[in-house]
């Protein structure tokens, strides 16, 4: 599995985990760099990364209004 170190290569991966937490810590969400990684490596380590990507499809559709599927 891949090592995130920082997001200087991933900025699309920083945005869905920042993405997430919001929506998932709400007002307690801490978004810098070392809490997102911390987050990411718990999601990976539970086997949960699927969130990630169930978060983004929810922004799409609440973006769209539609269900393309």
């Amino acid at each position: 599995m891949i090592e995130i170190n920082d997001f200087r290569y991933n900025p699309i991966l920083r945005r869905m985990l920042v993405n997430y937490c919001i929506r998932t810590y709400e007002e307690d969400a801490i978004l810098d760099d070392w809490h997102l990684i911390q987050e990411y490596n718990l999601l990976k380590k539970n086997n949960e990364l699927h969130f990630l990507f169930d978060e983004e499809y929810l922004i799409n559709y609440l973006k769209d209004g539609n269900d393309n599927n």
